[in-house]
C-alpha cells in the first residue's frame, strides 16, 4: 500500500463545518476504505490544535464540534514523523529552496518522498513540488 501523507490544509476541510470539499471527503473515504495509516509530520498535531483553537475563537465551531473533531482525528490510524536526522533535515531545506516552500511545507513534502507515498494537499505550491517530484 502506498504510504499516504496528509496536511493540515486537507485535514482542515474535514474538520471545520464551514469548509466543505468533495476533494478531501473522497481522500478521507478513500483512507478509511482501504485502511490506510496517514503519516504526518509531528507539526501536524500542533497545526490540528490551532486550526481548532483559532476555529473556536472566530466562531466557526464551538465546543461540540471541536470535540467531534477530534474524535474523528483521534479515529484515524496515523504515524507520526519528525526530521530528527541530519539527513532529513538537509533535504528538507533542500526541497524548501528548490521549490520556494516555507519549511512547513517542505517538511510534508520531504517525508512524502522519503516514504515514496502521496502527498494530499490544498496548497498549489506545495501540490506543483509534489507532482515534480512524483508524490501527488
Amino acid at each position: 500500500m502506498t504510504p499516504v501523507v496528509v496536511d493540515a490544509s486537507v485535514a482542515g476541510a474535514w474538520l471545520l463545518p464551514d469548509e466543505t470539499s468533495r476533494r478531501a471527503d473522497r481522500i478521507l473515504t478513500s483512507i478509511r476504505r482501504e485502511g490506510a495509516t496517514m503519516s504526518v509530520l509531528s507539526l501536524w498535531i500542533y497545526e490540528i490544535a490551532n486550526l481548532l483553537l483559532s476555529a473556536e475563537r472566530r466562531g466557526r465551531l464551538d465546543d461540540v464540534d471541536r470535540a467531534d473533531a477530534l474524535r474523528l482525528i483521534e479515529s484515524l490510524p496515523r504515524q507520526v514523523h519528525d526530521h530528527e536526522s541530519p539527513i532529513a533535515q538537509r533535504r528538507l531545506a533542500e526541497l524548501a529552496a528548490r521549490f520556494r516552500l516555507s519549511a512547513y511545507d517542505a517538511a510534508y513534502l520531504e517525508l512524502a518522498d522519503r516514504l515514496q507515498g502521496r502527498l494530499y494537499t490544498f496548497d498549489d505550491r506545495l501540490a506543483r513540488a509534489a507532482d515534480a517530484l512524483g508524490c501527488a
